[in-house]
């Protein structure tokens, strides 16, 4: 295994789905396919997407091996450490309320997408094996 390729999920709206993931968190566009199958991928960190497509995008005869995508899930991103104030504040004037919770680890935001699935933004010094977290995608 050498990691993510991507995370797919079933979206109500598209539209409002990629505002939430473009606009508000930042995941550049990495491709849109055609209206007759529509969904949108965007980058989710190096080499890794998160697919967004409505529910008639998925299925038996149109998904590979028929699959959905996953529906009420939690996934939780890196961003950069002594962000959160930022994101915070970035998702506050979107209107959209963000729970913090410290851990050993770090401290993370907790916030749900448009259709309900908890995206968790982590400020993490090592991931779950103490190995250091990595360098930044696109560093400023």
């Amino acid at each position: 295994m050498r990691g993510l390729l991507e995370l797919v999920l079933e979206v109500g709206d598209l539209d409002r789905a990629v505002h939430f993931y473009r606009d508000v968190l930042g995941m550049a566009e990495v491709t849109r396919w055609p209206d007759e199958r529509p969904a949108v991928w965007v980058r989710l960190g190096e080499n890794e997407t998160l697919g967004l497509w409505p529910e008639r995008s998925g299925g038996p005869g149109v998904a590979v091996h028929g699959g959905r995508g996953a529906r009420h899930c939690h996934f939780a991103v890196w961003v950069e450490p002594g962000s959160l104030d930022r994101w915070r504040d970035r998702l506050s004037g979107e209107g959209i309320e963000a729970e913090s919770v410290d851990f050993q680890r770090g401290r993370s935001l907790f916030v749900d997408d448009p259709d309900g699935n908890v995206v968790e933004l982590a400020d993490w010094g090592s991931d779950w094996e103490d190995r250091p977290a990595r360098k930044p995608l696109n560093p400023d």
